[in-house]
């Protein structure tokens, strides 16, 4: 595991440590408390990858799922999961999303959901994220 503790205007050095350790396919899921920064990561990431063209990036809280294209994975997937269960997610099928090609974010992802992406086969990444109530600093855990 590593740790990183970076402003939220720093959280561009952690996308690009990121794009060195993950690739097509891989699955990240991200913990940590309401307003943590969960979205602002997938923000910035998608900001890299589309240096050109600005995507405005909002938590699919609603949506449950948005799609950006991206120029080294194809597309990234955005989802949030909040207060679903993997009965949930069945039904609406977003277990099969996963095996869409792509890079996947994945707001509120659990260890129990993290066991049954490892168990079938998935590459997983979890960003654990943790505020820090002295500084204006986010500690981000990253574990592959």
């Amino acid at each position: 595991m590593c740790e990183y503790v970076l402003s939220e205007s720093a959280v561009g050095e952690l996308c690009h440590t990121l794009k060195n350790k993950i690739c097509k396919g891989y699955i990240v899921l991200l913990r940590g408390d309401l307003g943590s920064g969960k979205t602002t990561l997938v923000r910035s990431f998608v900001a890299s990858e589309n240096k050109q063209r600005k995507e405005e990036v909002t938590s699919p809280t609603f949506s449950l799922a948005q799609a950006y294209k991206s120029q080294d994975y194809g597309v990234i997937y955005h989802y949030d999961i909040y207060r679903k269960d993997i009965q949930d997610m069945l039904e609406l099928g977003l277990l099969e999303m996963f095996e869409e090609e792509g890079l996947h974010f994945v707001e509120w992802g659990d260890e129990h959901l993290e066991k049954i992406l490892r168990q079938n086969g998935f590459k997983v990444m979890s960003i654990t994220i943790n505020t820090n109530a002295t500084l204006d600093n986010r500690i981000y855990k990253v574990a592959l």
